[in-house]
């Protein structure tokens, strides 16, 4: 006789679920390195753009600076539009856009770059930026958010950074059309991962997550009450200075004009990308530590010395960017990376502190501004160079924008949100 027993419903059950959570990851980090990849691909093809055809940097300036100012414009109504319509449906939406936006950005005609790039593109990388992320683990991850939202940090910025020395090495290759069909792969591959592993997941959360009225919400409600009335408050335009300064002394320069600044200096497009590819890991070493010294320290400090350490790496770059891969530009790329990002975690505490429930709305308005900088920044970042035939009058900017944003800290004392009800 067997003394075998069948397994126990709720273990199978478990097991089942936590294969499905499995697909589901898969699939948001699937998609996030998708996005990534092109958000730092500009700066490489801006090099064989202008040296193999001939354009000029302002030519195209103006679909760089308005991809980056999109990445942050869309992301909170691509949230209400997955939270509607469903995640899979419009993540799937942006994907397509991607690869249909590489295929216009083929075309070797500066208007068709600006276009495809700076809209289709721009609105397909702002639907899957961090806050497509964050949605992911508040409808599937809910108790393990931490763990969850590192993985997905580390893909994005695996998308950004990592992959720029094989971009780079492929375009030394086979030309500058050749990142544009591998980034435009990879998001052809997401869009099937999604539709295998995303595929009748959405009933489920949608049941246990979200009412049907809420689905049906109007969308001023949805978006903009939070941003309404955290406008009325001092600290939110300090928060958005901030972030504006902080966007364009880190993305503004770095996604678009460091790769071509340093092949002017005699650098190799590998080499260069290397240097990047340096930021972007210690952006998850100085990320990981400036979160963990937000709840020990004031986080003024932390955004001061951020800052601060930011704006002295900034001004020595244009002594440390040579023709030499050495020491010094290493050194460079290692600081500069651990203060990439470290302003986030305070400003997330700021907003969450002071604004209570509406903390996560106000910091994606906040971080829609923080792209604003980066679009501006990456333009007149073209009209300095070409201005100046140098890049050093954008690292001297930088740097002093750092500076004053270092100060402009310490202009509000970021009290809880009881405190301010009584001020």
């Amino acid at each position: 006789m067997s003394c075998t027993h069948p397994p126990h419903p709720c273990a199978s059950n478990n097991v089942t679920a936590r294969r499905g959570q499995l697909g589901i990851l898969i699939a948001g980090i699937t998609s996030i390195v998708s996005a990534g990849s092109y958000t730092t691909l500009a700066g490489l093809l801006t090099t064989d753009l202008v040296k193999q055809l001939g354009w000029s940097v302002t030519s195209i300036g103006p679909g760089i600076a308005l991809n980056m100012v999109l990445y942050g414009l869309t992301a909170p109504f691509a949230i209400y539009a997955m939270r509607r319509f469903g995640i899979a449906k419009v993540a799937n939406i942006a994907l397509l856009m991607l690869v249909a936006g590489s295929g216009m950005a083929l075309i070797s005609h500066p208007l068709m770059f600006n276009f495809a790039w700076g809209i289709v593109i721009g609105i397909g990388t702002g639907c899957l930026t961090m806050a497509y992320g964050s949605l992911i683990v508040r409808t599937w991850f809910s108790g393990q958010q931490g763990a969850i939202s590192g993985y997905l940090v580390a893909s994005s910025v695996f998308g950004q950074f990592a992959l720029l020395p094989f971009w780079s090495e492929v375009m030394s290759t086979f030309g500058w059309r050749a990142p544009l069909i591998g980034s435009a792969s990879i998001a052809a591959l997401a869009i099937l991962v999604n539709l295998i592993f995303l595929r009748g997941a959405e009933p489920r959360i949608s049941q246990a997550q979200a009412s049907s009225a809420q689905r049906r919400a109007p969308i001023g409600p949805a978006l903009f009450l939070g941003l309404l009335g955290a406008a009325k408050t001092w600290i939110f335009w300090v928060l958005v200075a901030l972030f504006m300064i902080c966007g364009a002394t880190t993305n503004g320069i770095m996604w678009s004009h460091f790769t071509l600044a340093a092949t002017i200096c005699g650098l190799t497009v590998t080499a260069a990308s290397s240097v990047l590819l340096l930021v972007g890991v210690f952006n998850v070493v100085g990320t990981t530590i400036s979160g963990w010294l937000t709840d020990r320290i004031g986080v003024q400090i932390i955004l001061a010395v951020a800052f601060g350490v930011r704006a002295l790496t900034l001004l020595s770059l244009p002594f440390v960017l040579t023709e030499v891969f050495g020491a010094e530009i290493i050194t460079f790329a290692i600081v500069f990376g651990i203060m990439d990002v470290a302003t986030v975690p305070p400003v997330i505490a700021i907003c969450n502190r002071v604004y209570g429930e509406d903390g996560p709305v106000v910091f994606g308005w906040v971080n829609a501004f923080h792209q604003v900088g980066a679009g501006a920044m990456a333009y007149y970042g073209s009209v300095l160079w070409l201005e100046y035939g140098s890049y050093n009058p954008l690292w001297y900017a930088s740097g002093v924008l750092c500076l004053i944003a270092a100060c402009f800290v310490f202009a509000s004392r970021y009290p809880a949100r009881h405190m301010l009800a009584t001020n």
